[in-house]
């Protein structure tokens, strides 16, 4: 069982703060609530290696979209850090505040996206941002160069609906750009170079903006917080036995079938 415990008088703390404590207090939240969640996904996604070899192409991609994601928040997670804490009057007052293990994983951030880092390459030109048309003619290439290329691999996979239609191709093709861009000619290494690169960022900041709270939370309130339990969650599943297949049943009314116009509304499954 999971007990859910609420922070008393979390409304009245808010008021307490100054809007720039407020707005970074927050803003460390929502970030921290992206990570987890595209964290668990990943981990689900990467929970089984489907037996059929269209699936399991299909699947590896998938996962590789979710790290993708997840690379642009870790990315933008560290700008809040950079210049809402490190750049501002506030980071004066609360980074000498900062616990031991807050303040190496600060330095550890600080090195992680200092100067040239897979991270940044990846947000900049494949995560958050399309890459430019001679990247992508120039990741073609590259998968078409590399001589391991099979026929499953320029799969385009259609379905009777479009929601388990899957363009497998364009994520092979941008494997190969990420690869080029990180300066890896191995595309399987470099992808696990990359995934296991984003472990140590997520974990060290998480533990700056819990510290931030830390502090909030000792300056407002005092050093003993009031917590009540509000849900209990009972059996919850253990996240090494949950899957997030690509392909799905789909339920009628969901999203349209193929060749189906605006005005049809029996879709079919």
């Amino acid at each position: 069982m999971i007990d859910v415990m609420a922070l008393n008088g979390a409304k009245d703390l808010l008021m307490k703060m100054t809007p720039a404590e407020r707005g970074l207090f927050l803003l460390f939240g929502y970030a921290s609530n992206q990570v987890n969640v595209l964290w668990k996904l990943v981990i689900v996604a990467t929970n089984e290696t489907p037996e059929n070899p269209i699936e399991q192409r299909v699947s590896g991609a998938q996962t590789q979209i979710v790290v993708r994601l997840l690379i642009g928040v870790l990315f933008e997670a560290w700008r809040l850090v950079q210049g809402r804490l490190l750049g501002s009057e506030l980071g004066k007052e609360f980074v000498p505040q900062l616990d031991h293990a807050a303040t190496a994983a600060l330095d550890r951030l600080k090195k992680a996206f200092g100067g040239s880092n897979m991270i940044s390459t990846v947000r900049n030109d494949f995560s958050f941002h399309h890459p430019r048309p001679a990247d992508m003619e120039a990741a073609f290439q590259a998968a078409v160069k590399s001589g391991t290329m099979e026929d499953q691999d320029w799969g385009i996979y259609f379905t009777k609906t479009l929601l388990n239609t899957f363009f497998f191709v364009s994520d092979y093709v941008f494997a190969h750009g990420i690869a080029l861009a990180v300066k890896d000619e191995d595309v399987n290494e470099a992808h696990k170079k990359l995934l296991m690169s984003l472990t140590p960022v997520a974990n060290d900041f998480s533990e700056v903006a819990f510290d931030f709270a830390r502090i909030l939370f000792v300056k407002y309130l005092g050093p003993e917080l009031g917590m009540t339990i509000v849900a209990q969650i009972k059996d919850p599943p253990n996240i090494d036995d949950l899957r997030l297949p690509f392909y799905t049943d789909v339920s009628p009314g969901l999203l349209r079938t193929y060749g189906q116009s605006d005005s049809d509304s029996s879709p079919s499954g």
